[in-house]
């Protein structure tokens, strides 16, 4: 048996890449895989075994410790969330809901601002603003331009060592910044639409791609842009007050399991009125709240 990773999948085929060689060989699971797996996903460490043509056969799957839906991985360690500065312009809505998915995967999340070369004069301090709101959350943001070299090594620096996942709308240009990291024509690029002002999808299935020779340089996975990204649905309304790092107070709130919303003695509802939470980022958990709520209506 040699064990591996599978990095890709497409139309029944699953590429693993060898721990011993680092080599890709296209595998077919054996189809007794099928009753225990329903489906196997890039990061899935697996077994395999060699046939004479030189593919393989899947053998048996790992354990998974990590998961994502969409876009569908596992066994990955931190979450590259690229949005871009413009064209199209970030969503922090959109941001928010996936800091909730990452955090609700036990995994590491980063914000990577992307085209900061299209900041305008004047925008600089917006920017600054809102990334101090997220690094006072306690996340780490960075600010990167392919036009920019210095920007780009901070973000390797980001990825070294475990699995990375490049996750983004369509047109936030990661596929550009993969081919930055990784060498020109590693990742297919698209113009951003100018009736839509969003990307076309340049990424059309997840793949695990190496750093570097060696696998302790770390991997990243590229996967297919999304315009909307909807929270888990084992996120309910109680859970969500808990993937705000920047709710949790030194002081609790009057009432144990308080939703930040119409509860008296709020303690958060306080610390938003004195600037010390963000009152548009609050604002956007309360949206978060309702969305929580309609999904849960239940009509008789």
């Amino acid at each position: 048996m040699i064990s591996g990773m599978v990095v890709s999948g497409y139309g029944g085929f699953y590429q693993v890449r060898r721990d011993d060689c680092g080599a890709v060989v296209d595998c077919k699971p054996r189809g007794r895989l099928k009753q225990s797996y329903s489906k196997i996903y890039p990061g899935d460490r697996v077994e395999i075994s060699l046939l004479p043509a030189g593919d393989g056969m899947i053998e048996a799957i790992g354990p998974r410790h990590t998961r994502l839906s969409r876009p569908q991985l596992v066994n990955f360690d931190q979450l590259i969330i690229v949005l871009a500065w413009k064209l199209p312009e970030y969503d922090l809505l959109l941001l928010d809901r996936v800091l909730v998915l990452a955090l609700e995967a036990r995994v590491r999340p980063v914000i990577c601002f992307n085209k900061l070369d299209l900041l305008e004069e004047g925008e600089a301090p917006l920017f600054q603003d809102i990334r101090a709101v997220y690094q006072a959350a306690g996340f780490s943001v960075l600010g990167v331009s392919a036009k920019d070299p210095a920007s780009i090594e901070a973000l390797k620096e980001q990825l070294g060592g475990g699995i990375s996942v490049l996750a983004g709308p369509s047109g936030a240009g990661k596929s550009t910044l993969l081919n930055q990291l990784l060498g020109e024509g590693s990742a297919e690029t698209g113009v951003v639409s100018d009736r839509l002002r969003r990307g076309r999808h340049t990424t059309r299935y997840a793949r695990i791609l190496p750093l570097g020779a060696d696998a302790a340089f770390g991997f990243i996975a590229d996967t297919p842009g999304f315009f909307a990204l909807e929270l888990p649905q084992s996120v309910t309304d109680r859970d969500l007050p808990g993937y705000y790092p920047d709710f949790q107070l030194d002081e609790p709130c009057r009432f144990d399991g308080c939703l930040h919303l119409s509860e008296p003695d709020c303690r958060v509802k306080q610390a938003v009125a004195k600037g010390r939470v963000d009152p548009e980022r609050y604002r956007r958990y309360q949206r978060l709240q309702e969305e929580i709520k309609t999904r849960e209506v239940v009509y008789w």
